[in-house]
């Protein structure tokens, strides 16, 4: 993106200047006539200035306390809804909404925000300098919302919209803490019995030179492995861990770990109904709005975060440009039940796809909900009889010499 500057006047003739980032001069002039401005004087900013405005953003945007909560994103949409709906001009409501935030990272965001709209700036075009904190919904939501003059209703829909989106979150982050917790604690478990109990009970028949049971054995070898090379054991598992790192932002990373997403069992299903459901509320969200559909799809594709997510909104664009419906482009893709793509198809067909898409959304939370709460059910016998297994075992073979106790320690 190219910085611009711009000198401009509105409807009642007052002149204003400001920044704009645009991909090209016709495009900075075309959203800024967009927003009702008649346009005096544009022209490129001057690499020093354009540098200093990005290193501007950039710290605005990281914080300067922090990074800032999606929880004080969606108080401040809540907040600026109710103002703006009861009259008040978006700059004070802006101002009042500063006033109130406690986090100093978001009131660095929310003022500079307050300043460009003082500028002249549309509110929609100085939140999508702040893509870290601002998704890219709320910004186009705002965006329809300027042109149709239903700012303070689509900041509610925004607020709930974002309530919901996190609500989900939470539900499948709780639904992984629980297993990983449980991997941990076997593996911390485990670890401490090999490495420091597990030497020294053994000692005993060592120095007594008793034949060691079988399982007890194995556990010995094990453990000398785990004391003797523990460097080999750390320089592998930081290894693992900077491969993964690395590897996750590749593309081939990505497409392994989401299809792993995809295709583990119980995990699985969780996922694929955590992408359709996000894609769905998203995709109501906007029709109602009135944000154009390639937009919306380009959005879509954003929120999913899923490799093979994005090559099926890719497709569908592409569908879509060639003059096909959206529903052409999801049927018989695996991702998506055939149920859901004929419900918008017959919403395509009513000319209702926006409150369809509602009621999808509704219907695969639903399901997603149920997945959870069986995926848990699940998960939590199943974690407990693995680590019963597994401590079990190191637990039965420290004890099994200890049946010939006496008879070692005698003689």
């Amino acid at each position: 993106m190219i910085q611009f500057t711009y000198k401009v006047r509105d409807h009642a003739g007052d002149l204003a200047t400001g920044n704009i980032a645009a991909a090209s001069a016709e495009e900075a002039a075309q959203m800024l006539r967009s927003e009702g401005k008649f346009i005096v004087k544009i022209e490129q900013a001057k690499r020093a200035a354009a540098a200093a405005i990005e290193s501007k953003a950039q710290a605005v945007q990281g914080g300067i306390g922090g990074r800032v909560k999606r929880r004080d994103v969606i108080t401040f949409a809540h907040q600026m809804a109710v103002m703006i709906d009861t009259g008040v001009p978006i700059s004070e409501a802006l101002e009042c909404a500063a006033e109130q935030i406690n986090s100093e990272a978001f009131q660095a965001v929310i003022k500079d925000v307050t300043e460009q709209v003082h500028a002249g700036g549309a509110l929609s075009l100085a939140l999508s300098q702040h893509p870290k904190v601002f998704p890219p919904v709320m910004v186009s939501l705002i965006q329809a919302s300027e042109a149709s003059g239903t700012m303070g209703k689509m900041l509610d829909r925004v607020s709930t919209y974002m309530q919901k989106e996190a609500a989900t979150v939470k539900k499948i982050r709780g639904a992984l803490t629980y297993p990983a917790v449980m991997l941990l604690m076997v593996i911390g478990v485990t670890v401490f019995l090999l490495t420091f109990v597990l030497p020294r009970f053994a000692g005993i028949y060592t120095s007594k030179g008793a034949a060691l049971p079988l399982p007890t054995q194995a556990l010995m070898t094990l453990s000398d492995t785990l004391t003797h090379f523990w460097y080999g054991w750390t320089a592998g598992l930081v290894l693992l861990i900077v491969g993964f790192m690395v590897g996750r932002r590749t593309l081939a990373g990505r497409r392994l770990l989401d299809r792993l997403k995809l295709s583990l069992p119980v995990i699985g299903p969780l996922f694929r109904k955590l992408y359709i459901t996000r894609s769905c509320r998203t995709m109501g969200t906007m029709i109602d709005a009135g944000v154009p559909i390639l937009d919306m799809v380009a959005i879509v594709r954003a929120v999913t975060a899923n490799v093979y997510f994005e090559d099926l909104w890719d497709n569908v664009d592409e569908k879509l440009r060639q003059g096909s419906q959206l529903s052409d482009g999801l049927l018989g893709s695996p991702l998506i039940p055939r149920s859901v793509c004929q419900m918008i198809f017959s919403g395509e067909k009513a000319g209702r796809l926006g409150s369809i898409m509602e009621r999808i959304a509704e219907f695969t939370e639903d399901e997603f909900d149920d997945a959870v709460k069986n995926a848990t059910q699940f998960i939590e016998p199943a974690m407990i009889t693995v680590m019963g297994l597994i401590i079990g075992f190191v637990a039965i073979s420290m004890l099994l010499p200890i049946f010939n106790v006496g008879k070692v320690v005698s003689g």
